[in-house]
């Protein structure tokens, strides 16, 4: 008996992971757009015939991505499933866990849930960890699949991802922590997958800074070493090279001065260290917004601190220099002045776009989404919508849920987003889409090229600005990604340096 509706294509390297998956928890590696899902349901299918009276979890990180993969389900498989959020009372959720074969759920739902007793893992069969790259740390998929192992009668889980670290403790750490005995790598120029995998043309394209621009930047690179200089004379940082200072070191120190302080220590020059690091950090701040997002974020940016009654705020406001920045910005913005980046948007669109196909924009900051949408509404065939996360002011889950719909049905044909369409979500039909901005991320990197070409070829336009941190997070989320491909071949490799105890011997 089985529980597919009807059959599914056959692929040898699925058949081959789900066989393996059967055997023992299972981490399975997985360029996006190759079938994740229909594994996991073979092996929903495999349990649930196996051991009539179980149930399985899938658990995936966001709600949306959870309904997602549910009405994904809903088409494979004829059996009783159940979404478990926060939306609905505990009541209902434990309805939901008693009476659906399937519960598909967001891990702090389930993590809630067992601090309250209201889910007992004993006739769960199946464990399914979407984005098994999370389960690190304090995050819920941790606490989760220690406690399903510990109470399930019949425990086996899957782990699924397409991009596990680039760290390989973050590698060893996920392991140990779902226990894993058994992992399944493809990549994509393996011989059993080569025939799936979409073509990506990648082009990358690099701007000068205008002048205007530029100047402006200097300006804010005087206030920042003014800053750093005052930083100094207080003894702090005094025996560093001041060109040597940047954004991680002035982090790092304040956060020793934080831990100082919320130890008791209360003197004058750590409080004012606090201040100076958190002026610093904002500048740092506003300067990358300058230089890779755009003059109006910046300004936004710059107004915020005007507004804001911190102390740091209000030193800042009542900088003459910071003054003399925020006019110099407001007045290239009436003459029309901004980032090279809004222009060559509309280039890409103008020469690559046409309403018979969709794209997504991917950007950093709200502000630059905002930016974005605006720049891009009035070019001919372009139907615009914006999609951000909840956070204050942002989308609920169902109204995320709505707009990916509606750009799939085509009432839209251009997704402009923050990074909550990154992770998962599987939006078809995507042909083009274009970094506003690079990330250090090898994996967000992974997660956004994969949201294109998933069932075509596609192409993916990466904006760069020359002399910023646009390059410096360019290469290093190539050496970071380059890093995982070396770590995931070893494991491919030497197979036998997985335990069935779920760690990985000393070269992880």
């Amino acid at each position: 008996m089985t529980f597919f509706k009807e059959k599914i294509e056959d692929r040898e390297y699925q058949s081959k992971i789900f066989e393996t998956a059967k055997t023992g928890n299972t981490l399975v590696v997985l360029p996006t757009g190759l079938g994740k899902t229909i594994i996991s349901a073979m092996l929903v299918d495999y349990r649930l015939e196996r051991y009539p009276s179980s149930k399985a979890l899938f658990l995936a990180p966001t709600k949306p991505l959870a309904n997602q993969h549910s009405r994904t389900f809903s088409s494979l498989l004829s059996i009783k499933q159940g979404i478990a959020s926060g939306s609905v009372s505990s009541i209902q959720r434990s309805r939901i866990y008693a009476e659906s074969q399937l519960i598909f759920a967001t891990p702090q739902t389930i993590e809630n849930d067992m601090a309250k007793k209201i889910i007992n893992f004993s006739d769960f069969s199946l464990l399914i960890v979407d984005e098994a790259h999370h389960t690190i740390g304090n995050y819920a998929y941790v606490k989760i699949a220690k406690l399903y192992s510990e109470q399930s009668f019949h425990p086996l889980i899957l782990g699924l991802t397409a991009s596990p670290a680039s760290d390989r403790e973050k590698i060893k750490a996920i392991c140990s922590n779902l226990q894993i005995s058994n992992v399944e790598i493809r990549s994509d120029d393996d011989s059993d997958v080569i025939n799936y995998i979409q073509k990506k043309q990648i082009e990358e394209i690099k701007l000068d800074l205008p002048v205007e621009i530029l100047e402006l930047a200097n300006n804010l690179k005087l206030l920042i070493s003014e800053s750093v200089s005052e930083l100094q004379e207080t003894g702090l940082l005094k025996n560093v090279q001041k060109s040597r200072i940047n954004r991680v070191t002035i982090l790092l120190l304040q956060k020793s001065l934080q831990r100082q302080m919320f130890s008791g220590k209360r003197t004058y020059y750590l409080i004012r260290g606090i201040i100076l690091t958190s002026k610093i950090l904002k500048l740092y701040h506003a300067y990358n917004l300058l230089s890779t997002q755009s003059l109006r974020a910046f300004l936004n940016f710059l107004e915020k601190i005007q507004k804001g009654k911190a102390k740091t705020d209000k030193e800042l406001s009542s900088n003459k220099r910071f003054i003399e920045i925020k006019d110099k910005t407001e007045e290239l913005l009436d003459k029309e002045v901004e980032h090279p980046k809004l222009k060559q948007l509309q280039v890409v669109f103008t020469n690559h776009f046409n309403e018979s196909k969709k794209a997504i924009i991917f950007a950093q900051y709200r502000d630059t989404v905002d930016v974005i949408y605006k720049s891009i509404s009035n070019i001919q065939g372009v139907r615009p919508i914006k999609f951000i996360g909840q956070g204050k002011g942002g989308l609920s889950q169902k109204e995320q849920v709505n707009i990916i719909r509606d750009f799939e049905s085509g009432i839209y044909n251009v997704l402009v987003s923050t990074s909550v369409s990154e992770e998962g979500m599987s939006i078809r039909g995507v042909d083009i889409a274009v970094f506003y901005e690079t990330i250090p991320s090898a994996i967000r990197n992974i997660q956004r090229r994969g949201r294109v070409g998933r069932f075509s070829a596609g192409s993916i336009f990466i904006l760069i600005t020359k002399g910023t941190n646009d390059e410096g997070y360019y290469w290093l989320s190539k050496k970071r990604e380059k890093t995982m491909k070396k770590i995931i071949k070893n494991i491919k490799e030497n197979p036998d340096t997985i335990k069935q105890d779920g760690t990985l011997h000393p070269f992880i």
